[in-house]
């Protein structure tokens, strides 16, 4: 049971890692796109770009900070889940250890258990033996 409660805290969390994974992707090619039409839009500035297109890559850039800062609170939130998941997860590996602990410690009892019982019937068949023998003897 509690390994199957790790291994759910495990998938959920690789599950997460993968978004963050994605997201942290997403937002730096959108930086990189950001970055890249900064530079072309100055360039063709000093080449002489009219208002009207210069208004439109304005625009344009503006909806795309919009987007990565959309990526940025989306990451913030999955990095906040991870966090919770790694904690998570660690408890769970936590229990379990003491599961196992418990678990162990049960059986050995149980088997230290079985072999009083078993010495105590053997030393009940010794003990009747022995009467039989000096009874009979």
């Amino acid at each position: 049971m509690k390994e199957n409660e790790k291994s759910q805290a495990q998938l959920e969390m690789a599950e997460s890692l993968k978004v963050q994974v994605d997201l942290e992707q997403e937002a730096h090619q959108l930086e990189e796109d950001i970055h890249s039409k900064r530079l072309r839009l100055e360039q063709r500035q000093l080449e002489g770009l009219p208002i009207i297109e210069l208004l439109k890559e304005e625009e344009h850039m503006a909806y795309l900070e919009m987007r990565l800062e959309q990526k940025r609170k989306q990451l913030s939130q999955v990095e906040d889940k991870v966090n919770e998941q790694q904690d998570t997860l660690a408890s769970k590996v936590r229990e379990e250890k003491t599961w196992q602990s418990i678990k162990e410690t049960r059986k050995e009892e149980y088997y230290h258990d079985m072999k009083m019982i078993e010495q105590n019937e053997l030393d009940d068949l010794n003990t009747v033996r022995a009467y039989m023998l000096t009874r009979n003897g």
